[in-house]
């Protein structure tokens, strides 16, 4: 009795098919579950990681497409500071012996001299005299080194003091009879204070225009020194992103850009090993080079329009100040080369400014 009994209890603690089924399919879909959010996880990992690639591929495809503007605009900035012909000749213009305005202020200096001087000189040979002394002075090396240093006065200065020193001699003889009873010498100045201001008077339009021309010219050298201590760490900080950039790729400036997709490939156009690039330590250092590109381009975008305005205030300033020589009084002045060299600096904003 009591073994019937166990089997009858054993009969009907086991699970029926049906609860079996149920439990094979709660399992099953329990598995799915599983699967599918693991499958959600790797998705969502590869288009994170998709992400993180393409935006690492586009900054530095971006650093090295730009790097040639980059370097461009640097090194024109830096060229165009150098010393060109339009330079070379706007010095000249403030050298008083220079004849690239249609004169040389010399000989207006010495023409002036002559013509408010010599009418007070009677004896030939004090006229010769004065004539050599001016022509000293004019020619002087020390004189010249002056006046293209400081402001053109300095020459009219040591003419003035000269002439204001200059005397001339008189010789009296005391006679008694046919005897020679005294001779004396008398030194006295030969010019009056009248004449001494009309030749300053005569030369002021002069000494303005070249003070004028020497002040916007010490200006831009003043703004250049400034500019240049200013951005003097460009010079390395550009020399060294470049170098960077070529060196972490281990690469040269020839078909850069078709070397980059080898390197860098396009996940839309082949599988991508997402992991292995974005760990690479060379592309990884590659990247953080090209995170300077946003600011250097700020620096150098900055240099070259502060330069530009620097250039641009300097040339328009010098040929507002050589267009007044129009009116200068001496009929002999050739205007046609002032008239030049206006040109030659509208030219030059023109095609070197105007097209940036």
């Amino acid at each position: 009795m009591l073994i019937s009994l166990l089997a009858i209890q054993s009969i009907f603690s086991q699970p029926s098919q049906a609860d079996l089924q149920r439990q094979l399919d709660e399992l099953k879909f329990r598995i799915k579950t599983l699967e599918s959010e693991n499958e959600t996880i790797k998705t969502a990992a590869i288009s994170r990681d998709s992400a993180d690639y393409c935006s690492m591929r586009s900054e530095i495809f971006t650093a090295f497409s730009n790097l040639p503007q980059l370097d461009f605009d640097f090194k024109s900035t830096t060229d165009k500071i150098s010393v060109t012909s339009i330079f070379t000749k706007l010095m000249q213009a403030c050298n008083p012996t220079s004849d690239i305005l249609g004169f040389r202020f010399a000989d207006i200096i010495f023409t002036s001299a002559e013509r408010n001087f010599l009418p007070a000189l009677k004896d030939e040979r004090d006229r010769r005299r004065f004539s050599h002394i001016m022509c000293k002075i004019i020619d002087n090396p020390i004189v010249s080194s002056l006046a293209n240093s400081n402001p053109i006065t300095s020459v009219v200065a040591a003419i003035i003091s000269t002439i204001a020193g200059f005397t001339t001699s008189q010789v009296d003889v005391e006679k008694d009879g046919g005897r020679i009873k005294d001779v004396s010498l008398e030194q006295k100045d030969a010019f009056d204070n009248h004449c001494i201001m009309a030749f300053r008077e005569e030369l002021q339009v002069y000494i303005d225009f070249y003070d004028a021309m020497l002040k916007v010219s010490k200006n831009y050298q003043d703004g250049l020194t400034e500019l240049e201590e200013k951005y003097a760490f460009l010079i390395q900080s550009v020399n060294d992103y470049k170098t960077g950039l070529y060196h972490e790729i281990r690469a040269d400036e020839f078909n850069i850009l078709l070397k980059l997709a080898v390197l860098l490939p396009d996940p839309a156009t082949i599988k991508v090993d997402y992991d292995q690039l974005l760990t690479d330590a060379a592309i990884r250092k590659c990247l953080e080079i090209a995170g300077n590109y946003p600011g250097l381009k700020s620096s150098v975008t900055a240099f070259k329009q502060e330069y530009n305005d620097l250039l641009l205030n300097f040339l328009t300033g010098y040929r507002a100040i050589l267009e007044t020589s129009a009116s200068f009084p001496d009929q002999n002045i050739d205007q046609s080369k002032t008239q030049q060299l206006i040109a030659d600096i509208n030219d030059f904003i023109g095609k070197q400014m105007n097209n940036e």
